[in-house]
């Protein structure tokens, strides 16, 4: 249990600290955690100007970068706190969110075994719960390497 508390604020300071972040994990900006729970993220964010398409919506890719970050960070909030790492991402585009619509993202953990994990994250509208996206994400769970004493 001890383990688990510690992944969850892990998730929550990682996500405190996301508009400070360079590159990919930046898109969220600042996003609002709506909670935290075990092998469950949900946060909700204002669509800006920065994560448009050429059309004036929500960009596909920003969509996708979205899922791959907040399954991650559902995949955190679990006893064994591992990322992992992509092996297949597909994403349904549903409807459209346009700037300024506030979008939750519901990010939760399927199936976690010993070395592969099945996420989904689901994007909908906060203001009818029309949804937007939904994406599953499959990752493979790699335990982090022990440093030898060699390369101490």
């Amino acid at each position: 249990m001890a383990a688990l508390a510690k992944n969850i604020a892990r998730v929550h300071q990682h996500i405190k600290e996301m508009p400070k972040m360079i590159g990919f994990n930046r898109i969220p900006g600042t996003c609002r955690i709506i909670s935290v729970e075990e092998g469950r993220v949900r946060v909700e964010m204002d669509v800006t100007a920065q994560q448009l398409n050429p059309v004036g919506t929500l960009h596909g890719g920003c969509t996708a970068t979205l899922a791959d970050i907040f399954t991650t960070m559902a995949l955190i909030a679990t006893p064994r706190g591992l990322p992992g790492v992509s092996v297949d991402l597909h994403c349904s585009y549903l409807s459209a969110a346009k700037e300024g619509e506030t979008v939750i993202i519901d990010s939760q953990v399927i199936k976690s075994g010993r070395n592969m994990a099945f996420t989904r994250a689901e994007f909908l509208k906060k203001t009818d719960n029309t949804p937007i996206a939904v994406c599953l994400h499959t990752k493979a769970l790699v335990e982090p390497k022990q440093k030898s004493e060699e390369s101490q």
